[in-house]
């Protein structure tokens, strides 16, 4: 089931600073939560497959629930996924949580 999105204004880059501040502060308990810019490697790694399988969802235009089936995880896990809560998850399991969706999921590491 994939959810018609609607074409929507961009915001102003007014209301964009608001957001941005409003995300950036560290009491915010909404929202996607940011990298640190001192993130290690293996951080890095978790997020972008946290920002992988977001991407993943918008678009398919899939719900928090229809992404949930589709790994086999409960609707929280998801929710925890989409916000970029990596704490939560070790690089092996954000691997196998997207390889459920990504059926040719490759995995490179380069050494710079």
């Amino acid at each position: 089931m994939k959810r018609k999105q609607t074409q929507e204004k961009f915001p102003d880059e007014t209301r964009l600073k608001g957001i941005r501040d409003k995300l950036s502060d560290s009491d915010y308990i909404d929202g996607n939560l940011a990298l640190p810019a001192d993130a290690s490697k293996v951080d890095q790694a978790k997020y972008q497959l946290c920002q992988l399988i977001a991407r993943y969802r918008r678009e398919h235009g899939l719900l928090q629930k229809e992404v949930a089936k589709k790994i086999g995880v409960d609707e929280s896990r998801i929710s925890d996924i989409l916000r970029g809560k990596i704490e939560c998850f070790t690089l092996d399991r954000l691997i196998n949580y997207a390889a459920k969706l990504h059926d040719n999921l490759e995995i490179k590491i380069i050494a710079a």
